[in-house]
């Protein structure tokens, strides 16, 4: 399949579902998608975002040969399709020790950010959530920053939070 041809035909659920079916579990096809978020001209980057997102939530071990780079490089993007997506693919995923503290600051910037929307914020409080599990230590600002945002943020935001707070109590417990 010619992605990038696919890709600038048309920004659809239906062709994302398409390419998201041929490239089912495969890794070299997956690689490519990846590839043209890296080199391909706006728009189709953040099509190709959106691809990556749905691809791992069906087949989330694509996505580990990528999660250093996507963490290294989720800033140089200025586009909030692509930052939200990758977002959305590394809070599922087991994050390597030596990036965590990189991932956590990057999250703790875009929670606090004037600017980013409410679904980076949402899928960034998430990532946070998930490694307090391993740094518990991080409980007191995250819930610090959830209750400053909150006020500012949206119903998403609200409900998301609510869920991380139950999560973090558990936590808290063990």
């Amino acid at each position: 399949m010619d992605y990038l041809l696919e890709l600038e035909k048309e920004h659809s659920r239906k062709n994302t579902d398409a390419i998201v079916k041929y490239i089912g579990n495969n890794q070299i096809e997956f690689g490519k998608i990846i590839n043209i978020i890296y080199t391909a001209k706006a728009p189709i980057p953040q099509r190709a975002a959106w691809i990556i997102a749905t691809v791992t939530k069906q087949s989330p071990e694509l996505i580990k040969p990528y999660v250093s780079k996507f963490i290294l490089t989720i800033n140089d993007f200025k586009v909030d399709a692509i930052k939200r997506n990758f977002l959305l693919a590394l809070a599922e995923q087991k994050i390597p020790s030596k990036l965590q503290g990189r991932l956590i600051n990057t999250c703790f910037e875009y929670m606090l950010s004037s600017t980013e929307p409410v679904a980076i914020k949402v899928h960034s409080m998430q990532i946070v959530a998930n490694l307090c599990a391993e740094h518990p230590e991080l409980i007191p600002e995250l819930k610090s920053v959830i209750f400053q945002e909150t006020e500012k943020n949206s119903a998403a935001f609200t409900a998301r939070a609510k869920m991380i707070f139950k999560k973090l109590d558990k936590i808290k417990k063990k």
